[in-house]
């Protein structure tokens, strides 16, 4: 059974985590929906410190001796867990007999990382209510104790980054790329550049505090790790939602164990042009980016890649393009997105629906696999976290995932961020080199 207690506090998800953070309590994490959610979604945000447990096994459920709860006693699938999977704990996915043997040095984040929270304060945006979550009496009194701590005030930032390369190796990576597309061995990679950064002054939240002004998403988060690792994003793109079956209309109460996934969601994007200076230029940019062939066909490929992935682990004739593609504006640029959807067999693991779907097509390529071994001799340093995922694990089972871009990675502060694009057979090698310059945006509002 959970519990919960309401607190008169104010919505304001930061301000929350700062007064943990004031109160010294460890691996704060904040799952932060600035953005607006998509249809009807209300907008909620999580805040939590403590936690009691880790797993590094792909879904956490398998390590929690927790017995789910119904879902009508989950205010919006609260979570339990909450963390991280990163691109690398997929890389086994690549055939070591079409690869180059590894020669580049380890990343800062490579298998998952959850942490189990026993309490969480959901913050509701539209009503302004704040509340406590949890399965436990104490962990409860112990969170709102820490949360009667005087927060800091927001410090100054200095946010240094420079490329780790020249710029002109990726036009060379590029121009790679097209020739392996021309020959046949696939038809569009996803191909990245890393930034490095230092954060000179402030801390992690007075960073993302900066970041989500400059680009709200309805994926922001801050998650303190284990090894002094801090991860921050403003991601606007859903890897997976999955949610728990009995937790979907027209199904019964979930089972006595962790329930297996039911309804399956994705919503992939690609194709990017940055805000225009006035209305007229926004609206041409917006209309240019719809019109484009280019786009359209970076986007169809790989919506087809994503419900052959769907289609591993769907019911027979379940998978479905729910929303077509279309334009999505940001505050920073604009996007096309679909939205996919499926049901799993009732035989499929809740792992089997994770691996089919962890890393996505929209951040590898077609085929993926193929697009990965690529990426791999291509990018001259390992993804780490970038292009996983990073969200949570709620109480009734459901999983949400968002997709781990424009975020940072930091570690006694130094780290990366990560930029890219998607490249096909008609892609121009400076166009994708001006878009990985777009999708940094927002670090150039922090810098300044």
């Amino acid at each position: 059974m959970l519990l919960t207690r309401e607190l008169p506090l104010p919505a304001d998800p930061v301000a929350l985590a700062r007064r943990l953070e004031a109160a010294g309590r460890q691996h704060m994490a904040l799952l932060h929906s600035a953005g607006r959610a998509s249809g009807s979604e209300p907008r909620v945000s999580y805040v939590a410190a403590d936690p009691d447990r880790c797993s590094h096994a792909l879904d956490p459920a398998g390590d929690d001796d927790w017995p789910p709860a119904p879902p009508a006693s989950v205010p919006g699938g609260t979570p339990r867990w909450i963390g991280v999977v990163p691109y690398e704990s997929r890389r086994e996915l690549e055939r070591e007999s079409w690869c180059a043997p590894e020669r580049r040095g380890p990343p800062r984040c490579a298998r998952p990382e959850w942490w189990r929270y026993a309490a969480v304060v959901r913050i509701e945006h539209d009503t302004g209510r704040v509340s406590l979550v949890g399965t436990d009496r104490a962990a409860l009194s112990r969170l709102e104790e820490g949360l009667g701590a005087s927060p800091a005030q927001p410090g100054a930032v200095r946010l240094d980054v420079a490329d780790d390369e020249a710029p002109d190796e990726h036009l060379r990576r590029v121009e790679r790329a097209l020739e392996l597309i021309a020959r046949g061995d696939l038809y569009q990679v996803n191909l990245a550049r890393r930034l490095r950064l230092h954060l000179v002054q402030g801390g992690p939240l007075d960073l993302y505090a900066r970041l989500a002004t400059a680009a709200p998403s309805r994926f922001g988060a801050v998650l303190r790790l284990g090894a002094g690792v801090d991860v921050l994003s403003c991601s606007p793109e859903l890897l997976l939602r999955a949610l728990a079956r009995g937790n979907e209309e027209g199904e019964g109460p979930a089972r006595a164990a962790w329930p297996p996934f039911g309804r399956i969601h994705t919503e992939p994007i690609k194709g990017t042009r940055p805000r225009g200076r006035d209305a007229a230029e926004d609206a041409r940019l917006r209309d240019e980016l719809d019109a484009d062939p280019k786009e359209r066909a970076e986007l169809s490929m790989i919506v087809d890649v994503e419900r052959n992935d769907l289609g591993r682990v769907a019911a027979v004739g379940s998978v479905r393009v729910a929303s077509p593609p279309h334009v999505v504006t940001h505050p920073g640029v604009h996007h096309r997105q679909a939205h996919l959807v499926a049901h799993s067999r009732l035989d499929a693991s809740r792992r089997e629906v994770i691996e089919a779907m962890v890393p996505s097509g929209s951040v590898t390529g077609a085929p993926k696999v193929r697009a990965m071994e690529v990426i791999r001799e291509l990018e001259a340093h390992r993804r780490g976290l970038y292009t996983g995922g990073l969200g949570y694990v709620a109480h009734d089972g459901s999983l949400v995932l968002a997709m781990a871009i424009r975020t940072l990675v930091l570690c006694d502060r130094q780290g990366e961020y990560w930029t890219g694009g998607g490249i096909v057979a008609d892609s121009d090698p400076r166009r994708e080199l001006e878009e990985t310059r777009w999708k940094a945006a927002q670090l150039a509002a922090v810098v300044g």
